[in-house]
């Protein structure tokens, strides 16, 4: 079935949008800031945007061009504490009441996720600064600060994993949680859509109920779209409406758990990646979720 005209320009935004983020990562922020402004107006009122925009500014010196796209994220997301203590640091260094150092500490990774929305971290704004940065997985493209004294990572000390107790907080009747080494694995047991991106009301009222479970836990999500293989369509490499089901997903779990959406990477599994034997099941996500 095909897409709706909302959800189609949504996903060629955003993959462009991890075009720009890729080319930032490698260093190439002239190369990155033509794909956003060939976004315009697409990414005009996307905050994620606007803020990768923001920090190519800053990351080149150019404190007043980032500011005012950081004003304009907050005039669309008032609640994003990165923009707003972003702000306050080019203040405060303008005022001369700061040294340039990174916005955050601990830095992270931007991360531009293909389709959905973008998980978004602080960065170092000048190469030289940066402290430990996170390692990007193959399904994340970011910005990391590329300054040659970048300092390596510190092993950190050996803890109890949290994730055991994360699976209990999250199991309920109709899915399946696994702990694993790098985060607690979701499968629910029956398929949550009923065709293309459309939820069924069992799919929608689990989802919601899960994302309520989630919520002030301070979590990432990994949500991996999967789809059935159908007659004459594509039998690997994924597929658009996988990455549309994994978006629909991620939009009922932030919003039922009161999460932004940044904390979302979103993946469309291959066709032969089905959680299970039978089609119907397999109208479905799976998610990796990360305290």
């Amino acid at each position: 079935m095909a897409l709706s005209a909302p959800v189609s320009s949504l996903l060629a935004a955003e993959t462009a949008a991890a075009r720009a983020a890729e080319a930032a990562r490698g260093g190439d922020l002239a190369g990155a800031e033509a794909v956003l402004l060939a976004l315009a107006p697409a990414g005009d009122d996307d905050p994620a945007v606007l803020d990768l925009h923001a920090r190519i500014h800053a990351q080149r010196g150019e404190l007043a061009e980032a500011d005012t796209l950081w004003v304009r994220v907050l005039e669309r997301d008032p609640g994003n504490s990165a923009a707003r203590a972003a702000r306050q640091l080019v203040a405060d260094i303008s005022a001369g009441r700061r040294r340039p150092r990174p916005l955050l500490d601990p830095p992270r990774i931007a991360v531009v996720a293909v389709v959905a929305c973008v998980l978004l971290a602080a960065v170092g704004l000048w190469s030289g600064t940066t402290g430990p940065s996170s390692k990007p997985t193959r399904a994340t493209a970011g910005l990391v600060g590329t300054g040659p004294a970048a300092l390596p990572s510190a092993s950190p000390p050996a803890a109890v994993s949290p994730m055991p107790a994360l699976a209990r907080a999250l199991a309920m009747p109709g899915l399946v949680v696994t702990p694993r080494a790098g985060g607690v694995r979701v499968v629910f047991d029956q398929g949550l859509f009923a065709g293309s991106d459309h939820l069924t009301p069992t799919g929608a009222a689990l989802l919601a109920r899960l994302g309520r479970r989630m919520a002030g836990r301070g979590l990432s999500v990994t949500v991996t779209g999967h789809v059935v293989a159908v007659p004459g369509g594509r039998t690997s490499g994924g597929s658009v409406v996988a990455l549309a089901r994994a978006l629909v997903a991620a939009q009922v779990l932030a919003r039922s758990s009161a999460m932004p959406l940044t904390p979302f990477t979103l993946l469309s599994a291959d066709q032969t990646q089905g959680p299970f034997p039978d089609p119907a099941r397999n109208r479905t996500v799976t998610l990796l979720v990360v305290p």
